[in-house]
Order: C-alpha cells, then sequence, then structure tokens
C-alpha cells in the first residue's frame, strides 16, 4: 500500500540522497512505514552541493521525494502553481492512504484535492495558524490570519481523523468531530529516575551562579521571541542575577540582532549553533540550570518537553499548548519581558522551588514517552488503514 505525506518542510536534495535540517529524518516516517510499504514525500525543497553535519538523512528504504515548487508567499497563495498541482493530483492517483501536516500550504492544497478525488485523508495538526501569522507583527500577516485559520479549519473539520500535539488547545480551535486524538511529536529517551537525582543534586549543589539558561530555537524564526528573552538577561544584568543565554539551533537572523549590540549583551549571550538531536540535544540540556520557551506562538513545543524530560525546571511563555505543560505561576504573556525576568530571578533565588520544578518537569514528561504516543499513532493509523481498505475492496 501507498501513503502520500504532504507539508511545506524543505528537504535537501544531495546528490542520491535527501536530508532533513533536523526535524524530519528518516525516523519520523516509520511511523507511517508502520502501515504503508511506500511513503511519497510531497515538499519543498534545495538542491545543495554542499553538506553539513547537522543534516539528518530523510530518504531510504520505502521513501520517494516529490519536489514542490515553494508556494507560501501570498502571489503563490492566490495564484497555486499549475505545476505544482499536476504533480500532487499525479501522486494521489492510486495512492491508498494521504497524511497532510498543518499548518502548511502543500498539506492544504493536497488536503483540498484529495477531497476533489474523494480520497479521506488524516491531518496532523502542530501549530495554531492564527497565531504564527499574528506573531509575524505584520500588516500581511494580521490580514491574512483569519483567512488561513479558517482554511485550517476546514480541511481539519472534513478529515477523516486529525493527530493533534496539543491535549486541548488546538483541539478547541480547529475541531474535528471524529478520529481525533492527541499525540506530540516530541522522542525521548526512556525515562529514568537518575535523570531526575542527578538534577536535583546540580539544584542543591549551585553555587551563586552564574546561571545558564537554555533555549533551543532557530535564530531565523520570527516566533521564537528573541528580543523578549534578550530584554529580559538584560534586566537580570542590571539587577546584578549573573546568568548566561546559551542558544543552540541553527540560522543567524537573530543572532545579529542589533538589539543585542543596544543592550550591552555580548558577555551573557552564547550561540552554540545547531546540536545533533537526541543525545547531542540531550547532554546540552543537562548542563542549563534553567530552560526558558519565551515564544509568541507555538503548538506544543518538542524542545520543552525535552527539557523537561531531563528534569529542567521550565518558564514559558502563555502561547499555544504551553500552559499543558508548564506551571501556571511561571507562564508570561508573549512579549513580556519584564515577568519572565521577575520569574527567572524568583526561581534562581529558591532553591527549593527549583527542587519542587525539577519534579514537575520530570512527571510532565513521562506522559509524553515513545511507547505512549506510539500505540495512540499506531491504533489510530490501523483504524484509518483499514477503513482505507474497506473502501478499496467495496
Amino acid at each position: 500500500m501507498k501513503m502520500v505525506f504532504a507539508h511545506d518542510h524543505y528537504f535537501i536534495h544531495h546528490g542520491e540522497k535527501v536530508y532533513s535540517p533536523g526535524k524530519l529524518p528518516y525516523s519520523a516516517f516509520t511511523r507511517y512505514l508502520h502501515h504503508f510499504d511506500q511513503v511519497t514525500v510531497l515538499s519543498r525543497y534545495k538542491n545543495d552541493s554542499s553538506f553539513s553535519p547537522y543534516w539528518t538523512l530523510a530518504s531510504g528504504h520505502g521513501m520517494v521525494f516529490k519536489k514542490i515548487e515553494n508556494h507560501s508567499s501570498l502571489k503563490s497563495v492566490l495564484f497555486t502553481c499549475h505545476k505544482n498541482i499536476i504533480e500532487i493530483k499525479d501522486t494521489l492517483r492510486g495512492c491508498d492512504g494521504v497524511v497532510v501536516r498543518l499548518p502548511s500550504e502543500t498539506g492544504l492544497i493536497t488536503a483540498k484535492i484529495a477531497r476533489q478525488m474523494n480520497i479521506p485523508y488524516l491531518v496532523e495538526l502542530v501549530a495554531c495558524p492564527w497565531d504564527a501569522m499574528i506573531g509575524y507583527g505584520s500588516l500581511k500577516g494580521f490580514l491574512y490570519a483569519p483567512v488561513l485559520s479558517w482554511r485550517v479549519r476546514q480541511a481539519v473539520k472534513k478529515a477523516w481523523g486529525a493527530i493533534y500535539v496539543t491535549g486541548s488547545f488546538l483541539q478547541k480551535r480547529y475541531p474535528i468531530k471524529y478520529n481525533g486524538v492527541s499525540a506530540s511529536n516530541v522522542d525521548l529517551l526512556p525515562a529514568s529516575l537518575s535523570v531526575l537525582n542527578q538534577r536535583c543534586d546540580k539544584i542543591a549543589t549551585s553555587s551563586g551562579g552564574p546561571f545558564k539558561i537554555g533555549l533551543i530555537a532557530s535564530l531565523d524564526s520570527p516566533h521564537k521571541g528573541f528580543d523578549t528573552i534578550y530584554k529580559a538577561v538584560y534586566r537580570l544584568k542590571n539587577k546584578g542575577v549573573p546568568v548566561i543565554l546559551e542558544i543552540t539551533g541553527g540560522g543567524s537572523k537573530f543572532k545579529n540582532s542589533p538589539l543585542i549590540d543596544k543592550l550591552l549583551l555580548h558577555d551573557n549571550i552564547i550561540f552554540s549553533g545547531p546540536k545533533t538531536s537526541g543525545e547531542g540535544i540531550f547532554s546540552f540540556l543537562d548542563t542549563v540550570d534553567l530552560y526558558v520557551q519565551p515564544s509568541n506562538q507555538e503548538g506544543l513545543p518538542r524542545a520543552v518537553i525535552e527539557a523537561m524530560s531531563r528534569a529542567c525546571p521550565v518558564i514559558t511563555s502563555s502561547a499555544g499548548g504551553m500552559p499543558e505543560l508548564c506551571q501556571r505561576h511561571y507562564l508570561h504573556k508573549p512579549n513580556d519581558d519584564h515577568t519572565l525576568a521577575n520569574n527567572i530571578e524568583y526561581l534562581l533565588k529558591n532553591r527549593q522551588e527549583m527542587l519542587s520544578m525539577a519534579h514537575h518537569s520530570f512527571n510532565t514528561a513521562r506522559l509524553y514517552q515513545p511507547e505512549l504516543l506510539m500505540k495512540i499513532r499506531f491504533d489510530l493509523f490501523t483504524r484509518y488503514k483499514n477503513h482505507m481498505l474497506s473502501l478499496r475492496n467495496a
């Protein structure tokens, strides 16, 4: 049986192989290959003759990648590329299942064509399009937010089923009547009490600083709240609270922010570049005293759950589904650097509270263990495959 996966992710075509910058390696597609013999990916692409050690291999047995031209600009949204439509239609003919990851233009177009061809499809909803558009802070984003939200809401409503990364946030905004489940995309190491014990020892033996604050984020993303955390670090510096912010992730846009120069924060911020997924990320998290996610838009960020799985005390904004993870009195509104700085200062000066948060983080992350999430997805895809087989055999 053949399945189609549609998303806006940029895959890098390098020679005969296809790579992902990190979020969609081959292992991410095994959840589909358990049920289908072949997965054809419809997504944007880049051809690159150079090579980065931070790429992860996406191609492999059972994988086919089709190149879709970028259509995320306003012009492309209004006038869909005819070449893309032909490619998507040709790919959907003869397929036995369709999964669209939203919000994405490729996913929305594929869902629309699937409906026209009477092919039931599954949605994976990983973020809120309204928050994403508003988060850009532009007039275009503000005007397009209700349009994109309506398109996603319709795509979810008319789907056979949906997988939400949140427990309730996205479900309330983009509901589906049947076959809706909650399963984060996070991939954790097996839970071990030794992780919690090591974290508690680290907190108990910590001195007066400097304290390391961690953040995992693409430096090219406008949604990660870089200005907010920079301003919060500035406030802490002026109060004499010794902190170092270490950001790991690719990109450069916000690394070269004029705000860093203006606030004289070069000695307080470390840009350590991207880390390899899995052990590289977890090793980094074990070195931080506190993890912060000040985003202005999120679904349910994997980085926060990864940090919690290492028993890190965590502070987040109230964006998206993060209130499902973080204790409410440690939430701050997006762009509120004053409250963020106060929360950080309070925690770093209260060892007992840090210990309490370490336990909260560790216990919360246990709800996202691989075997639990795998069963949720496996059961839904089994029902979806059986439904598609019944239609084919009717």
